[in-house]
């Protein structure tokens, strides 16, 4: 998949891994804010021809719907099958969040139409944040999603002090504690938050999985799926094709991804959403 987009690579990758092709739009940045991502999806699909599936990732859907839709639409109608993983933390605004636009659920019902249904939509509530989570505005937003009928969610928790050199220095004006380590964020803190939101989360019908850093707690917490946010059983649902998979060992300990191409560039967290626990930037 490459840390660096070059549209070169491609060839390389489905060779690897035939018809089964996934193009995330994308992990390293938000598409809502990168024009480029988009005309490089383009290039992809004038050169190589259309994949099998392509997955948007974002916390500002009519950014992406503004930008995009006519290239997705085009996609679609080729045969490509798109799925979506919208984050949504209800911290839009704030100083984690400050250029997320609020009401990030709001728009689900306008891309699960444009991509063929809710089904093809995943809603992140990610990262966690120790002492600013609360299950109340977890719970508020399990109702809006299931209310726009969302029944598959992703939690993943911030990853820990020493992680991230350039989050530590954002966060340690923001979270009282941080800088010393956090008392108290730790797997027990975790595995206690994980089960309540699993509880959340099914009175709403949602099933809920957890990312590749919190992978650990699914053995702990009933109920707990492990989530591949680049799911090939979603994708082999979706697309009504089941295709040959390609071993791949994950972008991460604990990852269950299939293999990806990914459009988009790290480096870009002053052009994006400049959120405080952002580490692609």
């Amino acid at each position: 998949m490459g840390l660096v987009y070059r549209l070169e690579d491609y060839a390389a990758y489905a060779q690897r891994v035939g018809a089964a092709t996934v193009i995330d739009v994308t992990r390293r940045t938000d598409p809502a804010r990168a024009p480029v991502v988009w005309e490089r999806l383009r290039q992809v699909r004038d050169t190589y021809g259309s994949p099998w599936i392509v997955q948007i990732w974002t916390k500002n859907v009519p950014g992406v719907l503004a930008l995009g839709q006519d290239l997705l639409r085009e996609l679609m109608e080729a045969g490509t099958t798109v799925a979506a993983q919208v984050t949504v933390t209800g911290l839009a605004g704030t100083p984690w969040e400050p250029l997320v636009p609020a009401d990030g659920l709001r728009a689900l019902p306008q891309l699960a139409r444009l991509l063929g249904g809710a089904e093809h939509i995943t809603w992140r509530y990610d990262p966690i944040l120790p002492s600013v989570h609360t299950p109340e505005r977890f719970a508020a937003l399990a109702r809006e999603a299931a209310e726009a009928g969302i029944s598959r969610a992703v939690i993943n928790f911030i990853a820990s002090p020493g992680h991230y050199k350039r989050v530590d220095k954002r966060l340690e004006s923001l979270l009282p504690g941080w800088a010393e380590g956090m008392p108290g964020y730790d797997t027990d803190w975790k595995q206690t938050i994980a089960r309540e939101l699993v509880q959340i989360a099914a009175e709403q019908g949602i099933a809920l999985g957890c990312c590749a850093e919190s992978a650990g707690l699914a053995a702990r917490v009933p109920g707990l799926r492990t989530a591949a946010c680049g799911d090939y059983a979603w994708f082999a649902a979706l697309s009504k094709r089941t295709l040959p998979r390609t071993p791949f060992r994950g972008s991460r300990p604990g990852c269950g991804c299939a293999p990806y191409f990914d459009v988009g560039m790290y480096g870009n967290w002053s052009r994006c959403h400049r959120c405080a626990y952002c580490y692609a930037g």
